[in-house]
C-alpha cells in the first residue's frame, strides 16, 4: 500500500457486508432510473410507430401554396419526404361514397397506403380502388371505372391495383380511389384541392423549421397545421395540451431522480457516520481534513464502479421483464414493444444519476467526518459530539420503556430522519403521482365501450327503416357473438313539470338492458323492460331535476302521452346534439307510442370477421358500417398507452417495496453496535425486537404522512393542468389510492423488520457489539 487511499480497498475487503449495503442502494437507485426511463423510451418509440401505422408518417400540412414555394420549401435540406395530397370533391358510385384522391407513390407510401396487387396508377386515366371496393363493385384490376364529378361530367379511369382497406372508410361504408398527381390535376381547378404533405428529417428541430418557412414565404399560421401527436410524442409540439404533459413528465422525472437521491444519500450518510470513530483514528495518525475528504470521495467512487454496473444489468432486467409480460398480456391488440433491445437514454440516465448522488451525497458526510477531533476519536466520545444531542429523556409515560426508545432514536438524528423518512415519503409521492397518467389514459383514449359494434346497417336515406325479420335472418349466422337494433323517432315536443323542450324516443333491446343495468344510478330496469317507465341520464336529472316517478309529456303525431321516469343512468351512449333529452324505453312501449315497429340501425357483435355473409343479406338501400379495423385500432392505442402507465406503475411500485425493505435494512444495521451495547446491559430479545420495530415504524408513518400530503397536493396540480383543464372534471381526492398506497408502505416496513432482528437475537452479544 503506497498510500493513505489503499485503506479504502483495504477496509473494503474486511467489511464487505457494510459496503454491500450501500453498493444495493447505488444499484438500486439505477436500477430505479433505467427501468423507468428505458421503459419511457421503449413506450414512446413503440407508440411512435403505432402512430405512424395508423395515420402515416407526415409532421406538417401547408396548404394555399403554389407549386414554385413547393418546390422551394420541398428542397430545404431538413426535409426527408414531401409531396401534394389532393381530394377532389366526395361522389358516389353504385350508391356507396366514393372518396377521389391523389398523392406521389412515396408520399402515399408514408400513408401506409402500399400497392398490394398491381403497380401505383402513372398516367391520368389510371387509378387505384380498395380491396373491398373492388369486390363489391365486382370490377378486376385492368377494368375501368366510370366516375360522376360534380361539374356533371364522367371520367373514366382504368383500375391499376388496388390497396389494403382503411378503417375510415370501412367505417363509413365508403371506398377510396386514388389518382396520380397528375390525374388529379387533369380535372378542373374548382374541383379538388391539394396540401404539401412534409416529413423532417430525424434529429431536426421541427418548430424552428417550421418559423423558418412561414417567415420565408409569408405563411399564415391557418396555412400550416401539425401532427400534434406524433410531434407530441417526439417531444416537438408546441400545442398546450402537449406542452402541459412535458412539464408533468418533467416534474415526474424529477421525482424519480430524487428517489434515488435519497435512497443513496440516506444509505451512505448512515455508512459514514456510523464510521465516524474510524476517521477520528486516521486524523490521530497525521491524516489532514482534506485527505478525510479524498478518502470519502474515493470510497464513493468505488461504490459506484460496484453498483452501477449491478444497476444498469437489473434495471434492463426489469424493463426487459416488464416489457415481455405486457407484450404477452394481450397479444391481439397491444402494440408489441421491442424486446431485448437496450435503451440508451436509460442507461446514460442511470450512469448519471448514479455518480451524480453519490458524489454530491458524499459531500456531507465527509464534511462531518473531517471535523472529528483525535481526542473525540480516542476518548470515543463521537457520537455525543458529532452525531446526537438528546436533551431529554425517552417518554415512558405513553409508552413502553423499549417502544420509546426506538421511537427516541429514530428523531435523535435529524438528517437521518429526514434522509429515511424523506426515502419513504418521496415513494409514496411517485406512486400517487404517476396513477394521474390512468385518468388521463382514460379521458385522452376513451376505451371501447361494451356496447361498440363491430358492424352496423342502416339506411342510405334516413327514411329507410330495417324490418325485424332482418335481425333474425343476421342473428342465425354463425359467430355472432350480440346483435341489437334500436328505433328512433326524432323532434317529439315534450315537456316536463316545469320545462319545455324537444325529445327523441329509442328503444332498448335485451342486450341494451343488459349494459344499461351497469350504468343504472337509481330506479328499475325490470319496470322500463316490461313497459311501466322510461330511462333517462343522469344529467338530465341533475339539470331539470327529475325523481324516479316524474311524468314526462310527450306530443307524439299531435297525441299527448305521458311516460313516467323508472330509471336513471349514468350514461346515455347517444348524442344529443341540439341538447334534446334522449329518452329510453321498451321495444313494446316505442310501438304502443309512435305505432312503428322497424329498426333504424341494427348493430352486430361479431367473434370473426362475417363482413362478407352480412352484406349478402342487405338491400341497395342498405348501408354495411364495418367499425372491426377502427375497434381493433381504438384497443390498440388504449392498450399502447397503458403499457406505457401501468408498465410505469409496475416498475416503481416493485422498486418502492424493495427502497423500503433495503432502508429499514440499512438503518437496522449501520446501528448493530449500538443494539449489541443495549442487549449488553439486559435488554432481551423480544425488548429489542420491539424497539427496531418502533424506530421504523417512525420513519414509515413520518415518511406516510409527509408523502401523502405531498402527494395529494401534487396530485391536485397535475389532475387541474392535465384533466381539469382539458374536459372540466373536478379534482377528488384519490383517498382508496392514497390509503392502500400508505398501507403497503407500512406493511412492508413491518415485513422488512423480521429479517434483521431475527439476525441480531441469534448473534451473541460480544459478536452484536463487535459488529459496530
Amino acid at each position: 500500500m503506497n498510500s493513505y487511499l489503499g485503506l479504502v480497498s483495504e477496509y473494503a475487503k474486511v467489511h464487505k457486508k457494510k459496503n454491500r449495503l450501500t453498493v444495493i442502494c447505488i444499484a438500486i437507485s439505477v436500477m430505479l432510473v433505467t427501468a423507468i426511463f428505458g421503459m419511457a423510451d421503449m413506450s414512446i418509440k413503440a407508440q411512435i410507430n403505432e402512430e405512424i401505422r395508423q395515420h402515416g408518417n407526415w409532421h406538417t400540412i401547408i396548404s394555399n401554396i403554389s407549386d414554385d414555394t413547393a418546390s422551394s420549401i420541398d428542397s430545404r435540406s431538413d426535409i426527408n419526404v414531401s409531396g401534394f395530397l389532393g381530394v377532389a370533391d366526395t361522389t358516389t358510385y353504385q350508391g356507396k361514397e366514393l372518396l377521389v384522391q391523389s398523392s406521389s407513390e412515396e408520399l402515399a407510401k408514408q400513408m401506409n397506403l402500399v400497392v398490394s396487387v398491381g403497380h401505383y396508377p402513372e398516367s391520368e386515366q389510371e387509378a387505384l380502388l380498395d380491396s373491398q371496393g373492388l369486390e363489391q363493385f365486382g370490377l378486376s384490376i385492368g377494368d375501368t371505372i366510370e366516375v360522376d364529378f360534380s361539374d356533371g361530367k364522367t371520367r373514366q379511369y382504368k383500375v391499376t391495383g388496388t390497396y389494403g382497406d382503411f378503417s375510415s372508410l370501412q367505417s363509413t361504408d365508403a371506398h377510396g380511389l386514388l389518382l396520380s398527381t397528375a390525374g388529379m390535376r387533369a380535372l378542373p381547378t374548382e374541383l379538388y384541392q391539394e396540401y404539401d404533405y412534409i416529413q423532417f428529417k430525424s434529429g431536426v428541430n421541427i418548430n424552428r423549421a417550421l418559423s423558418e418557412i412561414k417567415a420565408e414565404y409569408g405563411l399564415s399560421d391557418k396555412q400550416v397545421s401539425t401532427n400534434v401527436m406524433l410531434l407530441g410524442l417526439m417531444g416537438q409540439s408546441n400545442d398546450s395540451t402537449m406542452l402541459e404533459v412535458y412539464l408533468t413528465a418533467a416534474i415526474l422525472f424529477i421525482l424519480v431522480t430524487m428517489t434515488g437521491t435519497f435512497m443513496i444519500a440516506s444509505s451512505f450518510n448512515m455508512s459514514i457516520l456510523e464510521r465516524t470513530q474510524f476517521f477520528g483514528l486516521l486524523r490521530c495518525l497525521g491524516a489532514t481534513k482534506k485527505q478525510i475528504k479524498r478518502y470519502i470521495r474515493l470510497e464513493g467512487f468505488q461504490y459506484c464502479l460496484k453498483g452501477i454496473p449491478i444497476g444498469l444489468l437489473t434495471g434492463c432486467g426489469i424493463l426487459w421483464i416488464a416489457i415481455f409480460f405486457l407484450n404477452k398480456l394481450n397479444s391481439e391488440y397491444l402494440p408489441e414493444m421491442p424486446m431485448f433491445q437496450i435503451s440508451w437514454i436509460g442507461m446514460v440516465s442511470g450512469i448519471i444519476m448514479g455518480f451524480l448522488v453519490v458524489m454530491l451525497a458524499s459531500k456531507s458526510p465527509a464534511k462531518k467526518a473531517a471535523k472529528v477531533s483525535p481526542q473525540a476519536a480516542v476518548t470515543g466520545n463521537i457520537n455525543e459530539t458529532n452525531n446526537l444531542k438528546i436533551n431529554r429523556a425517552s417518554n415512558t409515560r405513553m409508552l413502553h420503556v423499549d417502544t420509546a426508545m426506538g421511537v427516541l432514536h429514530a428523531f435523535s438524528n435529524k438528517k437521518s430522519m429526514v434522509l429515511i423518512a424523506g426515502s419513504f415519503a418521496i415513494s409514496i409521492v411517485l406512486f400517487l403521482c404517476f396513477t394521474i397518467l390512468i385518468t388521463f389514459m382514460n379521458h385522452a383514449l376513451n376505451p371501447l365501450k361494451p356496447y361498440a359494434p363491430d358492424l352496423s346497417i342502416e339506411g342510405t336515406q334516413d327514411t329507410i327503416l330495417l324490418d325485424r325479420s332482418l335481425k333474425q335472418e343476421i342473428n342465425a349466422l354463425p359467430h355472432i357473438e350480440n346483435i341489437f337494433g334500436r328505433m328512433f323517432y326524432t323532434d317529439i315536443p315534450a315537456n316536463d313539470k316545469q320545462d319545455t323542450n324537444t325529445a327523441t324516443l329509442v328503444s332498448y333491446d335485451e342486450p341494451q338492458f343488459a349494459w344499461a343495468e351497469d350504468s343504472l344510478i337509481s330506479g328499475s330496469i325490470e319496470n322500463v323492460k316490461n313497459g311501466n317507465g322510461v330511462l333517462v341520464d343522469y344529467g338530465y336529472s341533475q339539470e331539470f331535476n327529475w325523481q324516479i316517478g316524474d311524468t314526462i309529456t310527450l306530443n307524439i303525431n299531435g297525441k299527448p302521452h305521458e311516460v313516467q321516469v323508472a330509471g336513471i343512468v349514468s350514461d346515455v351512449p347517444l348524442d344529443s346534439a341540439n341538447g334534446e333529452w334522449i329518452i329510453l324505453c321498451s321495444e313494446n312501449t316505442f310501438t304502443a307510442l309512435t305505432g312503428i315497429d322497424s329498426y333504424k340501425i341494427i348493430d352486430i357483435q361479431v367473434k370473426q370477421d362475417i363482413s362478407d355473409q352480412v352484406r349478402s343479406l342487405i338491400t341497395p338501400e342498405m348501408k354495411l358500417l364495418d367499425f372491426q379495423q377502427h375497434n381493433s385500432e381504438v384497443r390498440t392505442g388504449y392498450f399502447s398507452m397503458a403499457v406505457f402507465v401501468y408498465g410505469f406503475l409496475m416498475v416503481i411500485a416493485l422498486v418502492a417495496l424493495i427502497n423500503i425493505i433495503n432502508t429499514v435494512n440499512a438503518s437496522v444495521s449501520s446501528r448493530i453496535g449500538n443494539y449489541g451495547m443495549m442487549r449488553a446491559v439486559g435488554m432481551s430479545g423480544k425488548q429489542l425486537k420491539k424497539m427496531v420495530t418502533a424506530e421504523a415504524a417512525a420513519y414509515a408513518i413520518s415518511g406516510s404522512l409527509t408523502g401523502g400530503i405531498l402527494g395529494l397536493i401534487l396530485h391536485r396540480f397535475f389532475f387541474g393542468m392535465l384533466i381539469t383543464s382539458n374536459w372540466g372534471e373536478l379534482w377528488q381526492p384519490p383517498l382508496a389510492v392514497l390509503i392502500v398506497t400508505i398501507l403497503a408502505a407500512i406493511l412492508t416496513t413491518f415485513i422488512a423488520v423480521v429479517s434483521p432482528t431475527k439476525k441480531i437475537e441469534k448473534m451473541s452479544i460480544v459478536n452484536v457489539v463487535n459488529a459496530g
